[in-house]
């Protein structure tokens, strides 16, 4: 019989949906673009809503891991372009923008780097000299040690599903490391760059409070994608603080609002109800490339190195330069990692991005650039 797909108008679920009255459940997924559809029908029954609601996850659930298991992976001779194909198509989907962002990215990354050289081979053939091999390839096409050790990263989780099926016993990227060249991330008269920066921002737009907010969250050491993400419903200007819930850890983050953003935004902000920083094809998603004006002030600034992440090297670097402590600091970027301290502090998020933006103020307000300071030394 077949099935009235647009019987079912509420959605309970991922896949899962209800009829009007909820006593008839419609679920939907796909393995290798192939659907798979099943009615849970509890008209019989003489439970309430929220029971049948319940039941009806659950069954999904069962439904779903039945015909992947009737899909079970059980060939040893399975070529790695098959394995991983089934390996990426079980990847959960998220609802966070770094998280599918990755995703999407190892996938790329196989299909560009790795499918030519082992996808053709069996899972249990392939040894570590052959992933050796493309790191070496890799590296002999001039691509940085970071490139390379995504080789790891995408192949590395893949293989420890294939034991998990118990198509092999040993993972072959077992042993392989690729050194990363060590790089300073301490900016040298961090404080005067600030400052520059900053200046900067305010110059180059200068009629734009749009982007003059969106590189001034950059300049508190936020990451692009927290930027961008940035939701009104996630800033309180009562209390002056916004809350990031698209984190790099995946952990919601508090920090204070300085004031020279909040003017900006509460200048923007109108009617507006979805993204701060929305897209100008559409007010529903946010901006996503931002590259064009990061190039303005790059030329500004005469500074090759400038970006938005080179931002929180600067800032954490002028912090520094002002005697904050570390824990501070790492507050201020929304690092989640305190090392040996961890265990006994929890991260203050919070007074990090305030110390931060007390320093900043400072800096701005009190510290002159060389040009100008030298400018003065010249005439006199």
């Amino acid at each position: 019989m077949a099935i009235n797909r647009n019987e079912y108008i509420h959605k309970i679920d991922t896949g899962l949906k209800a009829n009007n009255d909820y006593k008839k459940f419609l679920y939907r997924f796909k393995i290798e673009n192939k659907s798979f559809y099943k009615v849970f029908d509890y008209s019989s029954k003489n439970w309430d809503k929220r029971t049948r609601i319940n039941k009806a996850k659950y069954e999904s659930i069962e439904y779903k891991e039945k015909e992947l298991n009737r899909d079970k992976i059980d060939d040893e001779d399975i070529t790695l372009d098959k394995f991983s194909e089934k390996y990426f198509n079980t990847m959960d989907d998220s609802t966070s923008y770094s998280k599918n962002r990755w995703k999407d990215t190892i996938k790329s990354f196989y299909e560009r780097y790795i499918k030519k050289d082992i996808g053709h081979k069996k899972v249990k053939n392939i040894r570590q000299m052959d992933i050796k091999s493309i790191i070496l390839k890799l590296k002999q096409e001039d691509l940085s040690a970071r490139t390379q050790k995504i080789t790891l990263e995408v192949l590395n989780p893949i293989f420890k599903s294939a034991i998990a099926n118990r198509i092999i016993i040993h993972n072959p990227c077992t042993g392989i490391m690729v050194k990363r060249p060590k790089t300073k991330k301490k900016v040298q008269n961090a404080s005067i760059e600030l400052k520059q920066i900053y200046d900067a921002i305010k110059k180059v737009f200068k009629d734009d409070m749009f982007f003059q907010a969106l590189y001034l969250f950059a300049l508190q050491g936020r990451r692009k994608s927290e930027i961008i993400t940035l939701k009104w419903e996630d800033i309180d200007f009562d209390r002056n603080m916004y809350t990031l819930r698209n984190t790099k850890n995946g952990e919601e983050q508090t920090f204070i609002l300085p004031d020279s953003i909040a003017i900006l935004l509460l200048a923007l902000k109108s009617n507006k109800q979805h993204y701060v920083f929305e897209s100008p094809l559409d007010e529903t998603k946010y901006i996503q490339n931002i590259q064009i004006y990061t190039n303005k002030l790059k030329k500004e600034l005469k500074n090759p190195k400038f970006g938005i992440h080179y931002l929180r090297n600067v800032v954490v670097s002028a912090m520094a330069e002002q005697g904050i402590n570390a824990t501070y600091l790492s507050g201020a970027l929304g690092h989640s990692d305190l090392n040996t301290i961890k265990k006994y502090l929890s991260m203050p998020y919070k007074k990090g991005s305030e110390m931060a933006n007390e320093t900043i103020k400072l800096i701005t307000e009190n510290v002159e650039d060389n040009s100008t300071t030298n400018s003065q030394t010249n005439q006199e």
